[in-house]
């Protein structure tokens, strides 16, 4: 039987995360008709690195766990990595993928799986620009969802198409203390259209979009993944009001696959819960590590060898394996939402990989910033 430790974090605004990302993992296992030992830990908002560390090690030594799998985001869950040589089992580093890695040549034994927030941001700004041919953009975030690597790759992938920031909006974070009137006021004082790069989730989210709703209809908000997932579950997409949106993602909110369905009746017949995006997140957890168990025994160099050569077939799409940097990567899909509702567009995981090489070659030393906390977990 599978013995599996799990370090969930807590999260004061997305209380949610942790038990939808374990529910479906463990909805996967159900499919399998398998019952895995589960031997979970909570690591907080994952930024004290030695709860991190004595809780990964005590998984590993009392536990006696197969593979170790972990909620945390860079650079404070790097500290646990040299665990996984040291006890020889391999450890899979879950998040949203909005902060860059110490370094990108992974450690041996250590595999990342994400939503990829970054590169979806890349991605989406990229392909707006090009095929809108809309070159003005606007930043527009709040002091605390900016803080991540979303707003860079927002402007790599607009730099790299040819567009230019004409003017940039940091709102608060706190609903009490949001106020969008210098961004309204810019956007009333030009008659150009702008792609409008928005990152915002929780209780500001409602607000921006109410602001958002006197803005002509001419200029595109080019959303942050999270943002547009969050407005679908919450039905804050009201779009005879909103302009154009537009985002990249690692998940196609009309999918319908085998394993998309099977998560979306467990979930809704035996674990009672709503569905999200990190339930997903869960059920490729599960397919990924009985890759890596699969492969268990092998010398590093051949299991990664064995993993890259693998096409993996999860609930949000197809998954290829990264050797530089240990990296799952997914598909992506181009999300167009307009009038006439939400049309995706599925990005092959071989054109994946090149903009994730692109995104590598151009931050060779990865950039670090102040927020330490797993995205969404404040």
């Amino acid at each position: 039987m599978k013995n599996i430790g799990i370090l969930l974090p807590k999260s004061s605004t997305h209380p949610e995360i942790g038990y939808d990302f374990f529910f479906g993992l463990k909805g996967y296992y159900s499919s399998k008709d398998q019952r895995p030992d589960f031997q979970t830990a909570n690591i907080g908002f994952g930024i004290d690195e030695d709860l991190l560390f004595s809780e990964a090690e005590r998984l590993f030594l009392d536990k006696n766990v197969d593979v170790l799998l972990v909620f945390a985001e860079h650079p404070k869950v790097d500290k646990i990595f040299p665990l996984a040589s040291l006890f020889k089992k391999p450890m899979l580093v879950v998040n949203p993928g909005a902060k860059y890695p110490v370094q990108w040549e992974a450690p041996d034994f250590v595999t990342f799986l994400s939503l990829h927030e970054m590169l979806s941001a890349k991605v989406a700004a990229k392909s707006a620009v090009t095929q809108m041919g809309i070159k003005n953009g606007i930043n527009a975030t709040n002091f605390y969802d900016g803080g991540y690597g979303i707003g860079d790759s927002f402007y790599q992938g607009k730099e790299s198409s040819g567009g230019q920031i004409k003017y940039n909006f940091v709102g608060k974070h706190l609903p009490s203390e949001f106020d969008a009137r210098p961004l309204m006021e810019y956007l009333d004082s030009s008659l150009e259209p702008h792609l409008i790069f928005s990152i915002f989730t929780g209780s500001v989210l409602e607000l921006y979009l109410q602001a958002m709703q006197t803005c002509s209809n001419s200029h595109v908000l080019v959303c942050s993944q999270i943002m547009v997932h969050e407005m679908i579950k919450k039905n804050l997409h009201d779009k005879s009001l909103l302009p154009r949106l537009f985002a990249c993602s690692s998940f196609d909110p009309s999918t319908s696959n085998d394993s998309s369905l099977a998560l979306k009746k467990y979930l809704h017949d035996l674990a009672k819960r709503e569905i999200s995006i990190f339930s997903y997140l869960g059920w490729d957890a599960g397919l990924v590590i009985d890759e890596l168990l699969d492969k268990q025994g092998l010398d590093w160099t051949s299991e990664k060898a064995q993993l890259q050569s693998n096409l993996l077939n999860g609930s949000r799409g197809d998954l290829v394996f990264h050797a530089l940097t240990g990296h799952f990567l997914p598909q992506l899909y181009i999300i167009d939402w307009s009038n006439e509702g939400i049309e995706t567009k599925s990005i092959e995981v071989s054109e994946v990989v090149v903009e994730w090489e692109e995104l590598i070659s151009n931050r060779a030393q990865p950039p670090q910033v102040g927020w330490f906390n797993t995205y969404l977990c404040s």
